[in-house]
């Protein structure tokens, strides 16, 4: 019985934590409205239980609750929220951009866009033969998190109607080194933190804190764009098209029908570049979070004896 007691207490907690993410957008009064309020404060409740559950009544706990409270795990943790946001505070109508801002087809909108995934996935071998030669990781986030600020911050500055789609593709190579090596350092630092019972639910905790960084993120750039872009449409549109800025906004392809360097497409340039700046703002302010988190992870040597086999 206690087993399923935390298991719903945990489910129940991520639930009502993560959809309000979801809903505040449309919702009436967004972040003020009374059951987005209610879901959240009975989801941190929820998980709070979850976690005094795991430590005084489960006879067999998800994770050890010295595990849970270790420095490195929840350093790795808390590291993995602020990338999630910061990712997504970037990413987010980033297509739309490329095809409105610098007149790329979808096609090529697509191909650029999956930079990042492509480039970060090869250099993960690369970052994992590092952390083999030297039996450490902390090392790689003194780069790595400094780097992505960087590349990221550069975009504050490149998201803009004449800049080159190359200086973007710059910045996305950038973060795509730093957020590949920050990937494969928050997975080794809860495994070099956890024994070998643990290491599956300790990765499994390290993604849920990932999930909940991704809708954090998801729901901030919306939040950003949806309060942004229509008032900049209807402060930069020429009089002829101010008629038809909520059109405008919520149809890319009518965004496109304008010509390039005419005054409508330039204001709708403009009013994108707008929000996109504001996005990617407060996905560099958020990522600023781990110049902290990179020291509350431990420097724990890697070359100790591990155990071989499946235990049950």
């Amino acid at each position: 019985m206690l087993l399923v007691l935390g298991t719903f207490l945990l489910l129940a907690g991520l639930v009502l934590t993560l959809i309000p993410f979801n809903l505040a957008g449309s919702s009436a009064n967004g972040w003020a409205q009374d059951y987005i309020i209610a879901m959240l404060v009975l989801g941190i409740v929820c998980i709070i239980a979850f976690g005094l559950n795991e430590k005084f009544l489960a006879p067999v706990p998800f994770l050890q609750w010295e595990i849970l409270k270790s420095r490195t795990v929840m350093g790795a943790c808390a590291l993995d929220v602020c990338y999630q946001v910061s990712y997504y505070c970037w990413l987010s109508y980033y297509t739309s951009f490329l095809q409105v801002n610098s007149g790329q087809s979808l096609q090529v909108a697509g191909y650029i866009s999956s930079i990042f995934d492509v480039v970060s996935g090869v250099w993960l071998f690369v970052v994992g033969f590092a952390i083999k030669k030297t039996n450490r990781f902390r090392w790689i986030l003194y780069w790595a998190v400094p780097l992505y600020m960087l590349g990221q911050g550069l975009m504050i500055y490149f998201r803009k109607p004449d800049q080159e789609v190359g200086y973007l593709i710059m910045c996305q190579i950038f973060l795509a080194f730093a957020g590949g090596a920050m990937i494969i350092v928050q997975q080794v630092a809860v495994l070099a933190a956890s024994d070998h019972q643990n290491a599956a639910g300790s990765l499994a905790f390290l993604g849920v804190f990932g999930n909940i960084g991704g809708s954090v993120g998801g729901s901030v750039s919306g939040a950003i764009w949806q309060g942004t872009l229509p008032g900049a449409l209807q402060r930069f549109l020429p009089e002829e098209a101010l008629p038809d800025w909520e059109s405008i906004y919520e149809d890319l392809d009518l965004q496109l029908s304008y010509p390039k360097g005419t005054e409508t497409r330039l204001a709708i340039e403009k009013a994108y570049s707008l929000a996109q700046q504001h996005m990617v703002i407060c996905g560099t302010a958020v990522m600023a979070l781990s110049l902290i988190w990179m020291f509350v992870i431990k420097d724990i040597k890697l070359d100790r004896k591990q155990t071989k086999g499946v235990l049950f």
